[in-house]
Parts: structure tokens; C-alpha cells; sequence
């Protein structure tokens, strides 16, 4: 299955769509598109790829993404205990055929455009603030959708306490292949985090040598494969250990690494915090006033 945009499910799909969504879980299929997707989670928890970035996300969580940056947002999908419910945003930047961030009034938004190469995370407090309008915006029409979303807009544009998620050696290349290659190790990763994963195993999920393979993924990624999976252990660790279910240890083994020693060990160069600290730290919270740190 190649990688190929997602614009929507909706076949009238002119110039911006948007939609509150409530289910199980959020689509796990790591994709990219040419539409610039402003995705709000009101209440869900799990890890966010945008990128070459891997984060724990939950409530209240705004983020930004470019036109043709990957991502997903990934929770487990056997957990029906609570739905997921998030407000996604997907729009062109031409409207009826023109590209209406262009003119003067506008510029500061197409500014803010450019910028979202990476992919933009806010603070939860302007997530918060943008709430009202962004449900106001779920249940807009015509006219009336387009100038509310240039009104939230505007409001990001002015931000700059936004951080962003990509790294700079992160670059899409053209060609479906290539794309289609690198998002079947991703999912791999993502689906056998918790087993014992080598790199011939990688080499042979995207059809290449093991030499050749190590070299590609760097290049595409910025990082080694193992230093990939690491985070992204660590990073469902970190849902794990807040979810507050499972001790230390548990987690330690359930997450893939073969050891205490060596989890505890990757956690804190990663978090610059000890595993144990982290989840007591968090055990009491409730997830829906967890500010992220």
C-alpha cells in the first residue's frame, strides 16, 4: 500500500474541511497530505509522529501541520474504555481557485504558513482559548467557515511561544517509493514496538540490504534506526507510566527493553527524569488538566 495525501472521506471536498470526530481510537495509518491540518484533541492520549518528533499527547493538545509533513496520531486500539475526541482541520491554501493567502492583509498568516514545515505545537492555554471558536468552527458552513478559520488563523500567526516538532534533517522526498518504504518501517515499528526488533528484520520489511537500509534511514530520518525505536518505547512508556496502571517494571518489559537497568537508563537521557520520578509525578493528575511539561 503506497503513501499517498488523505484529504478526506467527504467527496464534496472543496476548500477546507473540518469535522469533530468521536470513536474508539485515532486513525493509525502513518500518512501525509497536501492540506495543512490544524488538529485539535479534546479529550485522548496516545503517541504523536509528526515528522521525525515522537510525543506523548493528550488533552487539550493544538497542533499544526504542514502541507506534505507525515504524521499520525496512534492509540492503542483494544482500549474501549474511553472514545477519542479531537476537531480536525484539513484546508488548501486556494479558495475558488486563487491562492488567497498571497494578498497583503493576509500576509502574516502566509508567513505563519511557511512556518509550519515542521509541524507547530501550542501551549494548552491557547488550545483552551481557541476552543470556543474551533467547536463554533466544527459546526459552520459556507462563507461563514472560511472567515472563522482566517480568524483562528490570525490568532496563531501572532503566537510565538509555539514550538516546533520536526527536525530540520526530517525531509519528505518526492517520489511514492521512497515515501511508501519509509512509512512501512514506521508502522512496523509502531506495531512490534514491544518484541525484540533487528535490523535485518527492518532491512527486510523495506526490501533492502542491511548496509544500504541503515544508510537510508538516517538519511531519510536524521537518526539510526535504534535510536528511532528507542524513542519510541519510551515515548509509549511515558503513556503507559500516566496511565498509571502498570508499575516501573511492567512497563520496562511491555514496552520491549530486555532490561530495568537499560530502560531506566534510555528513559532518563530521554526525559532527563527517572522513570519512577516521572510516574509519581503524574499518578495523581487527572488527565484532563495535565499541562504537558
Amino acid at each position: 500500500m503506497k503513501l499517498k495525501y488523505k484529504s478526506t472521506e467527504e467527496s464534496n471536498f472543496n476548500s477546507i474541511y473540518v469535522k469533530r470526530k468521536k470513536s474508539p481510537y485515532f486513525g493509525n495509518d502513518w500518512h501525509f497530505h497536501n492540506e495543512f491540518e490544524l488538529m485539535y484533541i479534546i479529550k485522548g492520549d496516545g503517541v504523536r509522529i509528526v515528522g521525525d518528533n515522537m510525543d506523548y499527547f493528550n488533552n487539550e493538545e493544538l497542533v499544526f501541520i504542514g502541507s506534505g509533513v507525515p504524521h499520525v496520531f496512534k492509540n492503542e486500539m483494544n482500549n474501549f474504555q474511553d472514545e477519542v475526541d479531537y476537531i480536525v482541520v484539513k484546508f488548501n491554501r486556494t479558495i475558488g481557485g486563487q491562492d488567497i493567502f498571497r494578498i497583503p492583509e493576509l500576509s502574516s498568516i502566509n508567513n505563519f504558513l511557511k512556518r509550519s514545515n515542521k509541524g507547530l505545537i501550542f501551549p494548552k492555554s491557547t488550545a483552551r482559548s481557541l476552543k470556543k471558536q474551533l467547536l463554533k468552527l466544527s459546526k459552520s458552513k459556507n462563507e461563514s467557515r472560511i472567515i472563522l478559520l482566517l480568524k483562528i488563523l490570525k490568532t496563531l500567526s501572532s503566537h510565538k511561544n509555539y514550538h516546533e516538532l520536526s527536525s530540520d534533517n526530517f525531509i519528505m522526498k518526492d517520489g511514492s517509493a521512497t515515501k511508501d518504504r519509509t512509512k512501512k518501517v514506521i508502522n512496523y515499528i509502531s506495531e512490534n514496538y514491544n518484541k525484540n526488533i533487528s535490523l535485518e528484520d527492518l532491512a527486510s520489511v523495506s526490501y533492502m540490504t542491511t548496509n544500504s537500509f541503515c544508510r537510508y534511514f538516517k538519511n531519510r530520518t536524521g537518526k539510526t534506526a535504534f535510536q528511532f525505536i528507542r524513542e519510541y518505547r519510551i515515548n509509549k512508556a511515558c503513556q503507559m507510566l500516566i496511565n498509571g496502571e502498570k508499575n516501573v517494571s511492567q512497563v520496562c518489559f511491555d514496552t520491549g527493553f530486555n532490561s530495568l537497568s537499560s530502560f531506566n537508563r534510555v528513559f532518563k537521557s530521554l526525559k532527563h527524569i527517572s522513570a519512577s520520578e516521572y510516574k509519581s509525578r503524574y499518578s495523581d493528575l487527572n488527565l484532563k488538566h495535565f499541562e504537558k511539561a
